[in-house]
């Protein structure tokens, strides 16, 4: 087998496996982010209760909500901290204590890598069929 060959079989699996496997990736990276529903940041405070540190918000309507504080965000915090927490409009009660711009970040990252790559391999196949 010769080079010009090689390297247009090996452009062929990278185009195949590329658009393939990074397409779904991509696509089920921004379904998590997208039917996670809308988060509305608002500012919590840690408290002490009788079962220890606690983050407390309040929602859209002015009903205090509470949950633990055992995230790693509220670890280091002292009682009467401000803390920022996110919470669906549709389900206040639960909070969360991490940007919702993280969910499905690192499968949106790897199906970008993985789409390009098929999508310059697919051109180098091209490329190749001329030369």
């Amino acid at each position: 087998m010769e080079l010009h060959d090689i390297v247009s079989m090996l452009s062929e699996i990278f185009t195949i496996v590329g658009l393939l496997v990074g397409l779904p990736l991509y696509l089920v990276g921004l379904s998590m982010r997208g039917f996670g529903g809308r988060w509305v940041k608002t500012d919590g405070v840690i408290a002490q209760t009788a079962q220890g540190l606690v983050i407390r918000w309040f929602d859209t309507t002015g009903e205090v909500h509470e949950a633990l504080a055992d995230s790693v965000e509220s670890a280091s915090l002292e009682p009467g901290s401000d803390i920022p927490v996110w919470f669906r409009a549709h389900v206040p009660s639960r909070g969360r204590t991490h940007t919702p711009e993280q969910d499905g970040k690192a499968l949106r990252l790897a199906g970008l890598v993985l789409l390009a790559i098929g999508v310059g391999s697919a051109i180098l196949g091209i490329v190749l069929l001329f030369v």
